[in-house]
């Protein structure tokens, strides 16, 4: 055995020494590195963790073994749930599965068309699918993969209500009958709509609007761009232009862009019809207020209103108020007792109205019952009912575009009113057995000899449907209150009976019965009376009405205290006018103007009351 001599030992103690020094700076070294990959790695975390978006690690069997809060809150799941437990198609759409693995197997056998990034849809916890937006891509040096879902489910509703507004948008542009063009602040168009390309044979978007529209050299003067722009407020005006000899009407709007400028927005209809129609109507209305003008003029001296006779105050009132009703389309009630010509009245109105060459359909309300009101009104559809055998229409629909007369308006249902009252309101009604809603446009005339306010007040009548209907009263007067009509009815009636005047006329002492006749059946009565007159040849008068002979001639004024106490107060101050005026001409020598005078009255006064007292020739 060799024994190493001391330079030798030397030598291998210094070479240890080296080594050990050498493994000590190594050991250092890697204390650094796991120190500096402890931070790298502490610092990726930080960052993994705090990103805005979804962010996960997926191995190469696609388990996710590392997610964020920001998939926990887009998923539903905690980490604890999803990490080394679930894979990553668990998340995805089952539609979206077979295009997401197709880009992972191309993404390993690094395929360099593979996108980065795509759209799918996740399915959270409960079910609901949001659309997102993945980046996905491969961590160097491993089969591993790092991708982010960003939600974008609010973008995509954002694009599906933009592009179904602009689909509306388009929609409504495709069918307004007008023109639309957005014009510059420079008075460049920027838009036209369909019509208006059509219109001018050419897309003239980029020229200036006056010039490309009105062919015109400077802004139209009637262009109010610069004001819309400037007060920021929508103006309308009309035009008339004189190259095609129309009407336009033009809304102007300001209308501003996204990029914060602003531009006007026109919409120009034609009302070249409109125009003509209210010319023509102006026209009309002219024409009927100068007729209105000429039939004041003479309304005075008025005998005859159609079918109607009478010259009296009250008679000339209500010919005044047929006028004003047959003017407009508004209801008209009638109130008047029977007998006093409600449904003349109500066919004057119509024969009058704009309505005259259509129907006038009178209706008894009170003769109809209650069983059969409903059908009679609004028809029935075959099969509707038992002897329903094809379909018929009711009143209404008989009066369509015409005149409904409902005479005893005040006998309706409650029930009824409620249907008519839809009708009257343009609701429409429905025949029975039918299924589609019916409309009619017809104009209702009502009339009653009763108080509606008591109908009202007793709760047989709506008061909606009262105030719907009595929009222009008409009230006629009772014979008994214009006997001064009754020698002009008397000849009306004794003409229409007796055309060849066969009977010999009416004397004095006739027609004094017939002017102190009370009349409670007003000129139907009288009507009847001159009928039976015509026939059998005298006056005939009801035993129990009161009749009352009028004082001798020569009584005395006196006299008149005298009189029966149970005397209708009528007829007394008649006879007390008639001595009154026979006295005071008497002491006057017949002397009209003098006693006229005496009186306190004018002469066509004094002329019309001796006239009706048959003073005239005495």
């Amino acid at each position: 055995m060799t024994i190493p001599t001391t330079s030798a030992l030397l030598n291998e103690i210094e070479q240890l020494r080296a080594e050990v020094a050498a493994t000590r700076r190594l050991a250092k070294e890697k204390e650094h590195a796991l120190s500096s990959y402890q931070a790298s790695e502490a610092r990726y975390r930080t960052v993994f963790e705090n990103t805005a978006t979804a962010t996960f690690v997926k191995e190469n069997d696609l388990t996710i073994s590392m997610v964020n809060t920001g998939f926990e809150a887009l998923t539903g799941y905690t980490k604890a749930q999803i990490e080394n437990r679930m894979k990553w198609t668990d998340f995805l759409h089952p539609d979206d599965h077979e295009e997401m693995l197709e880009n992972h197997r191309r993404r390993r056998a690094k395929d360099p068309e593979v996108p980065t990034e795509l759209e799918c849809r996740v399915v959270d916890r409960h079910g609901i699918v949001k659309d997102v937006v993945l980046k996905l891509d491969l961590i160097p040096g491993t089969q591993k993969s790092i991708g982010s879902f960003m939600n974008v489910s609010r973008l995509k509703r954002a694009e599906a209500e933009a592009r179904e507004s602009r689909a509306k948008l388009s929609a409504i542009l495709e069918s307004f009958d007008g023109l639309i063009y957005v014009s510059s602040q420079d008075y460049r168009l920027l838009f036209m709509n369909n019509n208006l390309i059509r219109g001018i044979h050419r897309d003239a978007t980029g020229e200036r609007c006056y010039r490309a529209l009105q062919n015109r050299r400077e802004p139209c003067p009637f262009c109010v761009l610069p004001k819309v722009l400037a007060e920021q407020t929508t103006l309308r005006f009309e035009v008339f232009n004189p190259q095609d000899k129309c009407w336009y009407q033009s809304v102007n709007s300001p209308l501003h862009h996204a990029n914060e400028t602003v531009s006007l927005l026109a919409l120009v209809t034609d009302i070249s019809d409109r125009k003509r129609s209210e010319l023509a109507l102006r026209q009309s209305q002219d024409h009927l207020r100068q007729e209105n003008l000429r039939l004041k003029e003479t309304i005075a001296d008025r005998r005859h209103f159609g079918n109607i006779v009478g010259q009296s105050r009250p008679m000339q009132t209500v010919y005044a108020q047929i006028e004003e009703a047959a003017a407009n389309d508004a209801s008209v009630v009638i109130f008047g007792e029977p007998g006093t010509g409600k449904e003349l009245v109500a066919h004057a109105i119509h024969e009058m109205s704009a309505r005259k060459k259509e129907r006038f359909v009178p209706v008894h309300c009170g003769a109809i019952p209650e069983s059969l009101i409903e059908s009679e009104f609004f028809g029935y559809r075959k099969g509707a009912f038992s002897g329903a055998d094809s379909d018929r229409p009711g009143y209404i629909a008989y009066a369509h575009k015409g005149t409904l007369f409902l005479d005893e308006i005040g006998e309706v249902s409650l029930h009824m009113q409620v249907k008519l009252l839809r009708v009257l309101e343009g609701g429409g009604y429905t025949p029975i057995g039918g299924n589609q809603l019916a409309n009619a446009d017809l104009r209702i005339i009502s009339a009653t000899n009763r108080d509606l306010g008591e109908r009202i007040a007793a709760g047989a009548m709506r008061a909606d449907f009262y105030y719907r209907i009595h929009i222009l009263p008409i009230t006629l007067p009772p014979l008994r209150e214009r006997m001064t009509d009754l020698p002009l009815l008397a000849d009306h009636f004794l003409k229409l009976y007796d055309p060849k005047q066969k009977m010999p006329p009416l004397t004095a002492e006739d027609l004094q019965r017939l002017m102190n006749y009370e009349w409670p059946g007003n000129v139907r009565e009288l009507q009847n009376v001159l009928v039976r007159y015509c026939s059998v040849g005298n006056i005939e008068l009801p035993s129990s009405a009161a009749m009352r002979t009028a004082l001798p001639q020569k009584a005395a004024v006196s006299t008149l205290a005298d009189a029966a106490a149970d005397e209708p107060l009528r007829i007394s101050l008649a006879r007390f006018e008639r001595e009154l005026l026979k006295t005071t001409m008497e002491r006057h020598r017949w002397h009209r103007s003098r006693a006229a005078k005496a009186l306190g009255v004018d002469r066509k006064t004094l002329f019309t009351k001796l006239k009706r007292h048959r003073l005239m020739d005495l």
